[in-house]
């Protein structure tokens, strides 16, 4: 079978390792010219040099939220270096070496811009790309699409009353790189999640003050010197007031309020829509029950990446084999039935794609299951649930088995 893959970052790799192992004819299309996508530091911010809007939103200083040990793909283990939480040159440089070591980069184009992808009849694929050197357009014809171009590159943008006055600096820690310009600034981070406590972290280290915004619930603990506020209820020119009447003054808002999906490549008939966050419509979140031989991969979030990727690509690949095992009406019949289950349990109606550490077992083990393929191994659950409420960054792991793990003092 003749599948393209859009993207290069981790999910693309997944899939082209995966693909090319089953011994399908698989190209990745990627309009860098590296691999690992949004794990590439760029000090550019809005177009990169080929004029494309900037993709990664990786910052200076940046570690993993996740012990290494949850960020490695089945098979291929990080070199044992002594810690668990790694900084981003360190995943840059494992993503380096598995597309060496199952030689991917003969099969990536980079430097290739996918500019539209359409159905065509018998479930195949048009894919129009454009060299960005050249400009020059080329047509190919795929049996199955894989849309592996990540969900951190569009930035989502809050609506606060009284932004237009704040005279002060106003970023999305997309565009976030380095702390220099906060220095002596009071600086408010909106958003409490991996990068609004990691950017607070190295923020404050040079600001005057910190403030980090929240709601009910923050990803980890935060460093002494960030101080805590909740929700922003307005600004002023020069101030920021809070959901319980404090005011304080700010120099500085750094948005930490996550990302939104994004496809400009695929045409309408492609049959795919974004509504609140929610890719409409994908079957267990991969695959498009319009046109089933076109599968995403690394739609949901709160999960473990690496692992995500990896089952979730075998599921696709599998599917494939006969994507009329279901009919359009049984897929969204089941997704129906997840969303009511969501819905049931209070969840934000956006937060559809999200699996998270009550799911992430069910989640796999679903997968697997509905296409009879190898479950992933329960240690890597076993050790995201213990995250759950034992996540510090200082603590180091190690894999004994496919079940057990340890805690190395």
């Amino acid at each position: 079978m003749k599948i393209a893959i859009i993207g290069a970052g981790a999910a693309g790799l997944a899939s082209l390792r995966h693909g090319l192992k089953q011994g399908h004819d698989c190209t990745a299309f990627e309009q860098t010219g590296n691999i690992g996508g949004t794990w590439n530091y760029t000090d550019l911010v809005n177009v990169d040099e080929n004029g494309l809007p900037v993709h990664s939103s990786m910052y200076q200083g940046l570690k993993t939220n996740l012990p290494k040990e949850l960020m490695e793909y089945d098979d291929f283990p990080y070199e044992e270096r002594g810690k668990s939480f790694i900084a981003q040159p360190e995943v840059l440089d494992y993503m380096k070496k598995f597309a060496n070591h199952f030689n991917l980069y003969s099969h990536i184009k980079f430097l290739t811009q996918v500019t539209e992808v359409d159905p065509l009849p018998d479930n195949k694929w048009k894919i129009k790309e454009k060299n960005l050197k050249t400009k020059v357009v080329t047509e190919h014809i795929f049996d199955a699409v894989m849309v592996c171009v990540g969900n951190y590159s569009v930035p989502k943008i809050p609506k606060i009353e009284g932004s237009e006055k704040f005279i002060g600096k106003i970023i999305h820690s997309h565009h976030y790189r380095k702390p220099d310009g906060y220095k002596g600034k009071k600086v408010l981070v909106i958003g409490a999640g991996p990068s609004g406590i990691d950017i607070s972290r190295i923020v404050g280290k040079v600001a005057e003050k910190v403030y980090i915004s929240y709601g009910s619930t923050f990803f980890f603990k935060t460093e002494d010197y960030v101080i805590h506020k909740p929700l922003v209820k307005s600004l002023t020119a020069h101030s920021a007031i809070f959901e319980n009447g404090t005011e304080e003054a700010i120099d500085s808002i750094i948005y930490c309020t996550g990302y939104v999906y994004s496809y400009p490549f695929l045409t309408d008939r492609c049959g795919i829509k974004i509504e609140n966050n929610w890719v409409q419509y994908v079957y267990k979140h991969i695959v498009n029950v319009e046109h089933p031989s076109m599968g995403f991969i690394g739609v949901t979030f709160k999960v473990c990446p690496f692992p995500t990727f990896d089952i979730q690509v075998r599921f696709f690949l599998e599917f494939i084999k006969n994507i009329r095992r279901l009919t359009k009406e049984q897929m969204m019949a089941d997704i129906m039935n997840d969303v009511a289950k969501r819905k049931a349990q209070a969840m934000p109606a956006h937060h559809v794609h999200k699996i998270g550490h009550s799911l992430h077992r069910i989640y796999f083990d679903d997968l697997a299951d509905t296409v009879k393929i190898p479950r992933a191994r329960p240690v890597i659950h076993n050790l995201y649930e213990h995250l759950a409420n034992n996540r510090t960054v200082d603590k180091r792991y190690k894999i004994i088995n496919d079940e057990e793990f340890q805690e190395v003092v």
